[in-house]
């Protein structure tokens, strides 16, 4: 006989975490066609470990053999930026503590929560760092929907979510899909100054400013507008209707810390250095690149003549 989870169970304990919303879905195969087509096109760039593992993407029984069932969690990173008038930009996620160390850590403590009454709950967790296609299992949930621009949207929180599993031996209630809610809508494909975003809802990797501005080990082409983005980009993200409606994020951990605002005015008064922005790292996502790309980034948004222009007119219009 299969053992019995309430999702009710879970979720009230992982409210109390600040997780703002989870659900379960039944182990299956995920489907993998629309990776094989993005790779096939080329749009991973030189992203090749996105090629790797697709046995494990597509079941992930391989990653946990007992597996039943996956819950999904989603917790908000929205916030009110303190630094829009400023001339560099970093994406909101990774102004605050690292999200995978804050995420995992939060499973961690739900395991034991939920250990209390169920001990023999056996389960591995996932933060954004093993072969999971994460948004296919939160849609699968019932957390939100994959948008046009390749995000999980939640209807009441957004798409400035972070998402996070756990697979586990234990059945539940599984969750009804989320209908699709983009419609006609095109914000996000128009927002691009790239053109990255497909008509597949995926994006061209090779004209990603996130993708540019991080994974891009190489010099960032001449023809990739930055808009002002040294570490990310939330273009697509800011223009969706669903962000504009979702609420504050509750979480402190998310909010930005006093080293990383420090980074952002010592780029703005430009007295960056090494040791600043070690500091700004330690503890957060930009931990994935070194000071030199960083740098190189900064030089690199210096050079888009439009984004400074349109920076220079809106300043002179505040005043």
């Amino acid at each position: 006989m299969k053992r019995y989870i309430p999702i009710s169970f879970v979720r009230q304990k992982a409210k109390l975490l600040g997780f703002d919303d989870c659900g379960a879905a039944k182990v299956e195969p995920c489907d993998v066609l629309p990776l094989k087509e993005w790779l096939s096109e080329g749009l991973n760039a030189d992203m090749d470990y996105m090629s790797k593992y697709i046995d494990k993407r597509e079941n992930i029984t391989s990653l946990f053999q007992n597996a039943e069932t996956v819950f999904s969690f989603l917790i908000s990173y929205n916030q009110v930026s303190n630094f829009s008038s400023y001339p560099f930009r970093i994406a909101s996620y990774a102004l605050g503590e690292d999200y995978h160390k804050v995420l995992k850590a939060k499973l961690f403590r739900l395991l034991e929560l939920i250990r209390e009454q169920y001990p023999d709950f056996e389960a591995r967790v996932f933060v954004d760092t093993a072969p999971v296609l994460e948004k296919q299992w939160a849609a699968r949930a019932g957390l939100g929907w994959i948008g046009k621009n390749s995000t999980l949207v939640s209807k009441r929180f957004g798409s400035k979510v972070f998402l996070a599993e756990v697979v586990s031996n234990y059945v539940s209630d599984y969750s009804l899909q989320e209908n699709d809610h983009c419609g006609n809508c095109k914000r996000c494909v128009a927002s691009c100054p790239n053109g990255a975003i497909t008509n597949h809802r995926t994006i061209d990797c090779n004209k990603c400013i996130s993708y540019q501005t991080i994974e891009n080990k190489n010099d960032i082409p001449s023809h990739i507008k930055l808009n002002g983005w040294i570490y990310g980009c939330e273009e697509c993200i800011d223009a969706c209707i669903w962000n504009i409606k979702a609420p504050q994020c509750r979480n402190k951990e998310f909010e930005t810390s006093e080293p990383m605002a420090q980074l952002i005015e010592n780029i703005s008064s430009d007295s960056l250095n090494k040791a600043h922005f070690n500091k700004a790292r330690k503890h957060s996502a930009i931990e994935r690149i070194r000071f030199d790309k960083f740098l190189s980034n900064i030089d690199r948004a210096k050079c888009d003549k439009d984004w400074q222009l349109f920076r220079f007119i809106e300043g002179q219009i505040a005043k």
